[in-house]
């Protein structure tokens, strides 16, 4: 080979070895700047996984429900509205028009408010639910108490303006007995005195269930005293062929008056017998609810409407054909004297279950 063909070979040669040297250098500059490319995707992968952990547990930790849907189907509940997909609610609220409203859902009550999702999120709806059921209740036993004060004033009022002429009835009726009277005129009068007695009776009655009461308060658990209560009407029950569950979660230990605590049983015991009627069950628990013993006297029986449920608790209300509607009214002040509360859990045909919160520890009752 000619000298100047194989000096312009070797030139060639070194230009090339130069070349591959510089893409090895390039490529290991490349290979390092791609391992420090993916670290800091590793890196941001897994602070976007922590802020998604964060933003999940903040989302599950909050006091409400929060729901995503499309118009089609749920996309994404917080744990507060796990429960509420099973029932139903999120997609009632998904097909929705309104976009806030309050909601009553088996025994809850609920307060929801729906947006649309901005940003790239079309057709995605945010729906936020609030479960106000105990902020309900609360208010449903103010507007009671209010209520049932008021009626009770004025049944005071009505029975003191009836007594005062039935004293006056008693007297010149016990005065005509001193005379001397036919056989026959001194049966009627019997009669007149026996019947103005009763409606005396029957409004001391009323009054002593109106005024504020004096307890004979003690310590003692309500297991005992509905065990005794319950075995003291076991022949009413059993001959209805009635079944009866009595497997109490505690002992329930508060502070009450055993006698009329006995009354308000024998009273809920009574109305849950006829609910139910023949061969039907009732069943009776005690749980604790913070500073409250609640025992719960339920039924398999007829329910009763929202009308009557709200309802239950007023003097002279009742749905039966014989009673004058004074029972469910004298458990109601009776527990309110203990410095506790009633609730009732009703619907048709679905039974009905009594809630009787009772102070664990000792009160101040006015």
């Amino acid at each position: 080979m000619p000298i100047p063909n194989r000096k312009l070979l070797e030139n060639a040669f070194n230009e090339f070895s130069k070349a591959s040297d510089s893409i090895v250098n390039y490529y290991a500059v490349l290979e390092n700047q791609i391992r420090e490319l993916k670290d800091q995707v590793e890196e941001k992968n897994r602070a976007l996984e922590r802020a998604s952990e964060y933003l999940y547990t903040i989302l599950d930790s909050l006091p409400v429900g929060v729901a995503v849907v499309d118009k089609k189907s749920v996309l994404f509940v917080n744990k507060q509205a796990e429960e509420l997909v099973s029932e139903g609610l999120i997609s009632t609220l998904n097909n929705n028009v309104r976009k806030t409203g309050e909601v009553k859902n088996g025994r809850g009550f609920y307060r929801w408010k729906k947006e649309k999702l901005p940003n790239g999120f079309d057709g995605k709806e945010v729906i936020a639910i609030e479960d106000v059921t105990e902020i309900e209740k609360a208010k449903e036993r103010t507007e009671r108490d209010e209520r049932l004060m008021a009626m009770g004033e004025m049944a005071a009022r009505i029975a003191h303006e009836i007594k005062n002429p039935l004293g006056s009835m008693e007297l010149f009726l016990s005065m005509l007995l001193s005379e001397k009277l036919k056989k026959s005129q001194k049966k009627y009068v019997d009669y007149i005195l026996f019947g103005v007695k009763t409606v005396d009776r029957v409004i001391n009655n009323i009054l002593s269930y109106t005024r504020p009461r004096t307890l004979a308060l003690k310590q003692a658990p309500l297991l005992d005293i509905v065990r005794d209560t319950l075995e003291f009407m076991s022949v009413s029950i059993s001959v209805r062929e009635i079944e009866t569950e009595f497997n109490p979660s505690c002992e329930g230990h508060a502070y009450f008056d055993p006698d009329l605590m006995k009354l308000v049983i024998m009273n809920l015991i009574s109305n849950a017998i006829e609910a139910v009627q023949a061969r039907g069950r009732i069943k009776v628990d005690i749980k604790e609810n913070g500073r409250f013993s609640v025992l719960i006297i339920g039924d398999n029986g007829v329910g009763m409407p929202e009308e009557v449920r709200k309802n239950i608790f007023n003097p002279f209300f009742t749905t039966k054909d014989k009673g004058v509607g004074l029972g469910l009214f004298i458990v109601y002040n009776i527990v309110k004297a203990h410095g506790g509360y009633i609730e009732v859990e009703s619907a048709e045909n679905c039974g009905s279950s009594f809630l009787i919160y009772i102070p664990k520890e000792r009160l101040s009752i006015v």
